[in-house]
């Protein structure tokens, strides 16, 4: 038993603070990868990168006439026109110049980044699953703007005993029904099979694909997946819990007919 799963699955949340401006995709559309989904006030943000620019270029100014300083202290220094504290105060003021245009660089690769940010759009194509805001609502960096999934293909996710563990390989075709589908098997192939056995269940965790093109099948829909790794017959048969997990293994405890207690290994 297990259940299905999206293959992809997102929850993108906004990276910059802003109004919502507009929306390009509402809930259950499909969108394809990079495709806009809603918009974070890109007009503020465009006006922050043309204030970072106007920064960079004065900065950039400051250094040349920085530049043009020292240089001129340089030559009367070398004629013994200038003190040798003048010609250090001119080379400090042109790190300080270089210093001072790197990061109004840096700060309009920000402000460009947050232009980027501003336009939100779909990391892959899928469906909008939930949208979490409305135009015209202020958000915040790191808020859920919408859930995106993609349903084809679609993922069932079950467990085997531990038993049963070395049965299962990747490739090996799985037969998968759900409630909603009596009767209908969906043929799939296991794509993963964990590398490790749950210490606390003893099972093992593996994942198979199948096809959805017609979007029947859901993410969460509860599955039985067949793997037909072994057909046990005339074998008795006690309920999962009560089977102990002890350190030489699977235990139960039966009575016998003369009404004492027997344990017995699994």
């Amino acid at each position: 038993t297990g259940q299905l799963l999206a293959k992809a699955d997102a929850h993108v949340a906004a990276q910059v603070s802003g109004e919502i401006t507009e929306i390009t995709a509402d809930e259950g559309a499909a969108v394809e990868a990079k495709a806009v989904v809603l918009k974070i006030d890109p007009e503020r943000r465009t006006l922050e990168r043309a204030n970072q620019e106007a920064q960079v270029a004065q900065a950039d100014a400051q250094r040349d006439e920085a530049e043009r300083n020292l240089k001129r202290v340089e030559r009367l220094h070398a004629r013994n026109a200038v003190s040798q504290a003048q010609m250090d105060e001119a080379a400090t003021g042109l790190r300080l110049a270089r210093a001072r245009l790197e990061s109004a660089q840096a700060q309009l690769g920000l402000a460009e980044r947050a232009l980027r940010d501003a336009t939100v759009v779909a990391p892959f194509s899928g469906l909008i699953a939930r949208r979490h805001v409305n135009a015209g609502e202020f958000v915040s960096a790191g808020q859920p703007l919408f859930d995106l999934v993609t349903l084809d293909p679609i993922e069932v996710e079950f467990f085997l005993p531990e038993a049963d563990s070395s049965r299962v390989r990747t490739g090996v075709p799985v037969e998968v029904r759900v409630a909603p589908y009596p009767g209908e098997i969906f043929s799939a192939e296991v794509t993963v099979v964990s590398p490790t056995i749950d210490s606390q269940t003893r099972t093992l965790r593996v994942k198979a694909l199948l096809d959805n093109a017609d979007g029947r099948l859901r993410p969460g829909l509860f599955a039985r997946a067949d793997l037909g790794v072994a057909e046990r017959s005339d074998v008795p048969m006690v309920p999962e819990d009560a089977i102990l997990q002890r350190s030489d293994g699977s235990v139960l405890f039966r009575i016998t007919d003369d009404n004492r207690v027997e344990r017995i290994r699994v």
